[in-house]
């Protein structure tokens, strides 16, 4: 492990960029939905980076750890540091930054440490990542404000299909996990239209279905 060191630095590296980057774009007056995007993505790629230079997830599970530490306690301690994701720029009981890192420990427990299938497992965080930051654009563009609109989960539909596609075998079994990730996001979240679902935060709703699905569908079919 202490050879993959100077992977670690490049990865957390990698994800503080993108935590930056929602800062500025946040300070510049960009809608908080949009600009913490940037920070969504920038954790996907860290993650799938984990997937492909790691020989083992010790490293990912510790790098998901510290960086849920670290947005938790600078929400409470200093929260305008990563207001581009979360603190003073999504102030009240929402703690997506802190939900998704969180949420990627049993994925990655589960799916790269258990079950040894690091890309499936990267993919459920994927489709959080990928799959939300694409739906939160298109809607910005179409609606004008974060409301859960149909173009954006067909945006997600096609972004998650694509993920499947790379990374999970059979792609039927990916495909429904795609669809379910959809579902979840469209059904689950703070501006949810299912008013009894908007506590299932979609940041750690999405990924968790999403891993439950594939691996359930994968074991019922003796995939793995």
């Amino acid at each position: 492990m202490i050879a993959e060191l100077p992977f670690v630095f490049l990865i957390a590296g990698a994800a503080l960029v993108g935590l930056w980057i929602s800062n500025i774009l946040f300070d510049l007056k960009v809608p908080h939905y949009v600009a913490r995007k940037i920070g969504h993505s920038a954790g996907g790629l860290g993650f799938l980076l984990c997937a492909l230079l790691f020989s083992s997830g010790w490293w990912a599970l510790i790098l998901a750890a510290i960086f849920a530490i670290m947005l938790g306690g600078a929400r409470y301690v200093r929260p305008q540091t990563f207001r581009g994701v979360g603190g003073i720029g999504r102030p009240g009981e929402v703690m997506a930054e802190v939900w998704f890192p969180l949420a990627s420990l049993p994925v990655i427990g589960v799916g790269w440490l258990w079950l040894d299938k690091p890309l499936i497992a990267i993919s459920c965080l994927l489709f959080m990542a990928w799959g939300d930051m694409i739906t939160g654009i298109v809607r910005s563009q179409v609606y004008g404000r974060p409301v859960k609109g149909l173009w954006g989960s067909v945006a997600m539909l096609a972004t998650c299909l694509v993920i499947a596609l790379a990374f999970v075998q059979p792609f039927w079994v990916g495909a429904v996990a795609a669809l379910v990730a959809t579902a979840t996001e469209w059904a689950c979240g703070d501006v949810s239209r299912i008013k009894w679902l908007r506590w299932a935060d979609d940041n750690w709703s999405i990924p968790l279905i999403s891993c439950a699905t594939v691996f359930g569908i994968l074991t019922l079919i003796g995939g793995l």
